[in-house]
């Protein structure tokens, strides 16, 4: 039986090493957001009825625009894209983003975002919703 030389294993299981390591440092993980809360201290609840489903969208805002007045029945998370965001929340609340934050918007609570920068706000939003089940809700003004 053939038996390759100690030097030679080495020689492979360092290799298999080598590249194992470069792998790694090809695919990193950064957390943007990790809470149990919503951006006004609430704490987050699923759905619990229907056909559970999962929407992602890019939604933009126009510089000097804002979002009709609305709420969410369901967890919504934002990522900024792009721009800076106000968002003004029922009972006075005000949180203000920028490119590169992550929250998690208030639930059943009525606001209005808007953009106070000079180009459009682009929002990365995940919907954590229920099929067939709107997952925003106008609000009279």
């Amino acid at each position: 039986m053939f038996r390759p030389p100690a030097f030679a294993l080495a020689f492979i299981a360092l290799t298999f090493l080598a590249s194992a390591a470069r792998a790694d440092e090809a695919v990193t993980t950064d957390i943007l957001l990790k809470t149990e809360t919503t951006n006004i201290g609430q704490r987050i609840a699923y759905p619990r009825y229907g056909k559970p489903e999962i929407q992602t969208l890019i939604v933009t805002i126009a510089p000097g625009a804002s979002t009709p007045l609305h709420k969410h029945p369901v967890p919504i998370v934002g990522y900024i894209l792009q721009g800076q965001l106000e968002v003004r929340a029922e009972g006075g609340k005000v949180n203000r983003y920028k490119a590169g934050d992550a929250f998690v918007e208030a639930l059943n609570h009525s606001h209005r975002g808007t953009n106070i920068g000079t180009e459009p706000v682009r929002i990365l939003v995940t919907v954590i919703g229920t099929a067939g089940v709107p997952y925003s809700v106008a609000m009279e003004k």
